[in-house]
């Protein structure tokens, strides 16, 4: 590393005639040069002195690159957490229902909210064991690490976020409480929240407290505890989301029973506007009907169509799953249908119902 010239002299002469180490330092720093550049023409000095050379060290981060791993694990901590509490959140939505919060448009939000939060956990999880462990191997192996400025503020920073998160929960949590949720609802919630924090903050501002104290000591026990705990709740409520929303083969299948159930939805009401405006006359063929979906989205099987008597027609589709399965689909018993070919009983006369069905993208 180069040496500035002048501080060079400086520290080889004052040490030389018996000046005190931080004597030194204190004078250099006083005058403006920086700590690091006096500690490396100690270095040298000492290098020169006793003529051999200090031992690098090898594979030492810089300030930067610690920074970079620290924002990745907080990043991805503020993900993975916000994730499983959202994920605790849908499925206490499900386990403890209350009607007078669901809403048949409401229901396609849940499962796709679900899906998201699973994602989050499924993605960013891995990612912070993996990086986290690569970091506390570090600082075992350099303990001084710990009391890393870096690493203090991102801490720190981290633990804001976490605070403001918990308050914004518990806010959230207490509003819907002081709309009218049930208790229990309420009460569930507000303990997910607490202990996911509470997990954040045992962890994290213990670990602080560790690296202010004198005597700085990895704790690799508690690290390992602290893993296998979030790594079993995270598998837990994976798996429970799993339970709830079905496979992503199962949702393609329900997805496609509800496009179905809106294509036939919108075949009926080009008939019924037809019905009402040629004289009380049925369609002979859906090629009569236009502007409307006429084919199954995923066998390209067209839908059938009979007119079963004057005024009343069937509409027919294959589905894979019965409407008991689809959720978003309960908002009309018309629609109600079961797994295989179906046909549905319509009447020109009277408009079909909506089947409130919304699929977010």
């Amino acid at each position: 590393m180069i040496v500035n010239s002048k501080v060079r002299d400086y520290v080889h002469e004052a040490l030389n005639r018996g000046v005190p180490e931080p004597s030194v330092v204190g004078i250099l720093r006083a005058r403006g040069w920086p700590e690091k550049d006096v500690y490396v023409a100690i270095a040298a000095h000492h290098e020169q002195t006793i003529g051999l050379s200090i031992p690098p060290r090898t594979g030492s981060e810089t300030p930067a690159k610690d920074a970079f791993f620290y924002l990745l694990i907080f990043s991805t901590l503020a993900t993975w957490t916000i994730g499983l509490g959202e994920l605790a959140f849908d499925l206490i939505d499900r386990w403890l229902a209350d009607t007078l919060f669901a809403t048949p448009y409401s229901q396609g939000y849940e499962v796709y909210n679900t899906a998201a939060a699973m994602a989050s956990v499924l993605v960013a999880f891995p990612i912070y064991l993996l990086v986290s462990r690569s970091v506390l191997r570090d600082e075992r192996s350099h303990p001084e690490k710990l009391g890393s400025p870096v690493r203090k503020w991102l801490t720190y920073m981290a633990l804001v976020i976490a605070a403001g998160i918990l308050i914004g929960d518990l806010i959230t949590s207490l509003t819907y409480f002081l709309r009218g949720e049930i208790t229990s609802r309420f009460l569930a919630k507000a303990l997910v929240v607490l202990i996911i924090s509470s997990g954040v903050f045992f962890y994290y501002f213990g670990g602080l407290r560790k690296s202010d104290a004198s005597d700085i000591e990895p704790s690799p026990r508690r690290d390992a505890w602290m893993a296998g705990i979030s790594g079993a709740v995270v598998l837990g409520m994976v798996l429970a989301g799993f339970f709830s929303i079905g496979l992503p083969r199962t949702q393609r299948s329900l997805r496609a029973d509800r496009r179905r159930i809106q294509d036939l939805y919108q075949l009926s009401l080009k008939i019924n506007g037809l019905w009402n405006s040629d004289g009380h006359q049925l369609p002979g063929h859906l090629a009569d009907v236009s502007d409307v979906p006429m084919v199954d989205p995923i066998s390209r099987v067209a839908y059938e169509y009979h007119v079963a008597e004057p005024g009343r027609y069937q509409l027919c589709a294959t589905f894979v799953l019965n409407s008991g399965k689809n959720e978003a689909g309960s908002g009309s018993i018309m629609w109600s249908h079961p797994a295989g070919h179906y046909c549905f009983s319509l009447d020109a006369a009277n408009s079909p119902d909506n089947p409130y069905m919304y699929t977010p993208d």
